[in-house]
């Protein structure tokens, strides 16, 4: 778990928005992974002189996290972890309830690499939307594609959508996706009830997909289940009958998908195995009714 060049960007833009970090708290205590170097970069590149911040540059790489925190203007930092090998501050396994004091209790909750490594996933990100205060925010840094093996889970934007949203007193103010190639692209990710499609991606590189949410209002979290949006609507077209809810086109397809398959199977999986590949623009950076370039000062 740590903070690399992105996160701090990322972190450092929302300290120039006057995003409120004064009580925060972390999963995990984070290492520290931007060298001395790209540190004088960052600090430039946002307005803020090195010199006032000297806690910030150290001997050894990497290092623990706190000045960086500092930095951002958080005044207390509780780190929380299952156990104390790292030198956690509270040691509460985010399988398990948070206890009452922590609740609404943060202006910012920070999960930089933690969540997809929590087995009972439902019961951590509730812990972590109620520790955060009436109108403070909630970040996750968390790996989407090509990170098989990496924790139990690899997450889709559908799922903070659904989660974060104002029917659990939450509103999304950004989700986007760090293409971790050479080039390290940035790419803000729409809403897929919004687009009224699935946001869906196959690429070759890594993908850390990254989200801000506020809470706008104290709900109870989860009187109704979050369900896939596309799946949502289709039901409510369909009035229970099969097929209804489907678009014009996606019937249209389904149907030649099946007369291939009755006639050429072989041919119709090759096509298949193209169709859904990282070369059809759908499921690539290049849709951009799902993606949209953002500079990494965004």
């Amino acid at each position: 778990m740590g903070i690399d060049i992105d996160t701090a960007r990322f972190l450092l833009a929302r300290r120039r928005d006057k995003v409120c970090f004064d009580r925060c708290a972390t999963l995990g205590r984070q290492h520290y992974y931007v060298s001395n170097s790209e540190t004088r970069l960052l600090l430039r590149e946002y307005g803020l002189s090195p010199a006032d911040f000297p806690t910030l540059f150290r001997q050894t790489y990497p290092d623990f996290s706190e000045p960086f925190w500092d930095m951002l203007g958080v005044k207390t930092l509780h780190t929380v972890d299952a156990s104390s090998f790292e030198g956690a501050s509270h040691v509460h396994d985010m399988n398990q309830p948070i206890p009452p004091g922590w609740k609404e209790n943060y202006d910012a909750v920070c999960d930089i690499g933690t969540l997809e490594h929590v087995f009972n996933f439902p019961v951590a990100i509730r812990n972590c939307m109620e520790m955060v205060k009436l109108g403070g925010c909630f970040f996750t840094q968390t790996p989407a594609n090509n990170y098989f093996g990496h924790g139990f889970y690899q997450f889709s934007p559908e799922l903070f959508f659904r989660v974060l949203s104002p029917q659990n007193g939450f509103q999304v103010e950004h989700c986007m996706a760090i293409e971790q190639s050479p080039r390290r692209r940035w790419y803000a990710i729409r809403d897929p009830e919004t687009i009224r499609a699935r946001v869906t991606l196959i690429n070759a590189a890594p993908v850390i997909l990254t989200v801000w949410a506020r809470r706008v209002e104290i709900k109870p979290l989860f009187q109704m289940t979050p369900q896939q949006s596309d799946y949502a609507a289709a039901w409510t077209k369909s009035d229970g009958k099969r097929g209804q809810g489907l678009p014009l086109g996606s019937q249209t397809v389904e149907r030649l998908k099946n007369a291939m398959l009755a006639t050429t199977p072989r041919l119709a999986r090759v096509l298949d195995a193209l169709r859904f590949s990282r070369f059809n623009r759908t499921f690539s950076f290049r849709n951009r009714r799902s993606f949209t370039r953002l500079s990494k000062r965004a």
